[in-house]
């Protein structure tokens, strides 16, 4: 065979009608759908990636600052969480929390593995408890006269729930000191 017979187009066979009418069929029937499933989300692949690295480090130092009070329980809860290193958890705990707290840290361990944290030990550092924030209410600068308190309770009888009537004349007294 010579290398012009072998390049030269081949002569088209007789098409079967029913050939085509099959493939024409096949064709529609496919019309439309994906030849390829879809691609994973990138949550769902970060997650199969990461899940096996993660299984060892356990519950993260954000999520134990969250559910403190609900993790430690409340005799713990004054005690804040502030870094976790190395198995090691240290806390910032005001001074007359600090003894009992060193005594109670196989049980606080406890808890905090049941809660999934990773913790080998706890390390406690003794802070002095923050300021008290100011009071957002300033104090009268002179009390109503008896007369004005009772027509502001007056005022206020319809008024059914105990918490809201406290506040309503709080908010009374202070606009009469205007």
């Amino acid at each position: 065979m010579s290398l012009r017979d072998r390049f030269r187009p081949a002569e088209p066979a007789s098409a079967d009608p029913r050939a085509e009418a099959r493939a024409a069929q096949a064709l529609s029937a496919r019309r439309g759908r994906s030849a390829m499933a879809p691609a994973p989300s990138a949550g769902k692949a970060v997650t199969a990636v990461l899940k096996p690295l993660l299984k060892e480090t356990g519950v993260g130092i954000n999520e134990l600052k969250r559910r403190w009070a609900e993790i430690a329980g409340e005799s713990f809860a004054r005690a804040a969480p502030e870094k976790l290193a190395g198995g090691v958890l240290t806390l910032k705990v005001p001074g007359a929390l600090a003894p009992f707290l060193q005594t109670q840290t196989p049980l606080l361990i406890e808890r905090l593995k049941v809660a999934g944290a990773k913790v080998k030990s706890i390390r406690i550092e003794q802070r002095t408890a923050a300021a008290a924030k100011p009071a957002n209410v300033r104090p009268l600068k002179h009390a109503l006269t008896p007369v004005e308190e009772a027509a502001l309770a007056q005022t206020l009888d319809p008024v059914g729930d105990p918490s809201l009537k406290s506040a309503l004349m709080r908010l009374g007294r202070a606009v009469k000191q205007g």
